[in-house]
C-alpha cells in the first residue's frame, strides 16, 4: 500500500504514463492513484512489492524522465508498474463508459467430471520418474 508520499508521486507518474486525449479521460482524472490502484494491487498482491518499488525508484526525478530510466534501468519493474496502471485504469467507470465497454457476464462452468476423468488417467498410469 502506498504512503501519501508515494501516492503523490504514483499520481504524477500515472499522468504520465495515461494522459488525456480527445475521448478518454487521464489517469487522474478518474481517480487511478486513489482506489482503483489499490483494487487493482488487491487482484495481483503478487506484483505489489514490484510496483512499490518502481514508484520508490521514480523518486526525486521528472515523471517522464523517472519512466523512461526505469524502463532502461529496470525493465520488470517497469513492465510492473505499467500492467497494473493499466489494470486500474480500465477498472474505472468513466473509461469503460468511454471505451463502450459491456462484457457479457461469463457462465459459470462445473466441468469437475473432465478434472476426474483426467486425474483417474493419472492415477490409473502411476507416477514415474522419467
Amino acid at each position: 500500500m502506498l504512503n501519501d508520499e508515494q501516492r503523490e508521486l504514483y499520481t504524477a507518474l500515472a499522468e504520465a504514463l495515461i494522459p488525456a486525449s480527445d475521448v478518454m479521460p487521464s489517469a487522474t482524472e478518474v481517480g487511478v492513484a486513489d482506489v482503483l490502484i489499490d483494487q487493482a494491487l488487491g487482484y495481483r498482491p503478487d506484483l505489489a512489492e514490484d510496483f512499490d518499488a518502481a514508484v520508490i525508484a521514480c523518486a526525486g526525478v521528472e515523471p517522464e524522465l523517472a519512466l523512461d530510466h526505469l524502463a532502461e534501468r529496470d525493465p520488470v519493474r517497469f513492465k510492473v508498474l505499467t500492467l497494473v496502471s493499466a489494470g486500474a485504469y480500465l477498472l474505472s467507470p468513466l473509461v469503460q463508459a468511454a471505451l463502450d465497454y459491456n462484457p457479457p457476464p461469463r457462465p459459470v462452468g462445473d466441468d469437475t467430471d473432465t478434472y476426474v476423468d483426467m486425474l483417474a488417467d493419472v492415477v490409473e498410469r502411476g507416477f514415474h520418474v522419467r
